[in-house]
């Protein structure tokens, strides 16, 4: 998948006040291959994960869309929860649709995410495991499996860095194999519900183009 710009509804760390932010991507370098595309990853627009889920009892609903010049595009309807599972854990699925090359393709992931160290006040480090097992409705076959781990500190309530480190397993086609993942990124919030957000992120192994960037508002 070519360069291109995403329209993204969704969640983000450093706007949790409202339900549904609305945000531009303009990706300034993000050559998708077949293995990027369900690793976009556990929900978001954003690739960089966060240490933080929601309290126990809420739901929320993440949307958003890929475009490329070239007629490539994503796009992913992500709704999750919040359960008492001994620990909060967050459940969730995403159900991607996605063309590229002129071919299109369908997937549903299941997700699940927990917070072992959360962020305690406005400063301060969180670690959180996440993963996701990828399912191919229309070869009705698992395809994929996905591990990270998100970090975060908080330098202020405006201004979080996040890192994440990973792994994943694709079958689906080719390049096919467990590749590793690794990202950063940093969100400033400059005014209230409002934010940039800039990250870099990479995908380890055959026939990857890295580092791979994003920056929005």
């Amino acid at each position: 998948m070519g360069q291109g710009s995403r329209l993204a509804s969704h969640r983000r760390p450093a706007s949790r006040a409202c339900a549904i932010a609305l945000a531009v991507v303009v990706s300034t370098c993000i050559l998708l291959s077949p293995v990027p595309v369900f690793a976009a990853r556990l929900g978001g627009a954003y690739y960089v994960d966060d240490a933080e889920i929601e309290k126990v009892g809420v739901c929320e609903i993440e949307s958003w869309s890929s475009f490329a010049a070239n007629g490539d595009r994503i796009s992913v309807f992500s709704p999750a929860c919040v359960f008492n599972l001994g620990r909060p854990v967050e459940l969730g699925t995403n159900l991607v649709n996605l063309r590229s090359d002129e071919e299109g393709d369908s997937l549903a992931t299941l997700t699940a995410k927990t917070v072992p160290i959360p962020i305690v006040g406005s400063t301060g480090f969180g670690l959180a495991i996440a993963g996701a097992v990828v399912y191919d409705p229309q070869n009705r076959t698992g395809n994929g499996l996905i591990v990270n781990v998100p970090l975060s500190y908080d330098f202020s309530k405006e201004l979080r860095v996040n890192v994440n480190f990973g792994a994943q397993y694709y079958n689906g086609g080719d390049p096919h194999g467990v590749f590793a993942t690794a990202g950063a990124g940093v969100s400033w919030t400059f005014i209230p519900k409002w934010s940039v957000i800039s990250e870099v992120f990479a995908f380890m192994g055959p026939g990857q183009t890295n580092p791979r960037f994003q920056s929005g508002v």
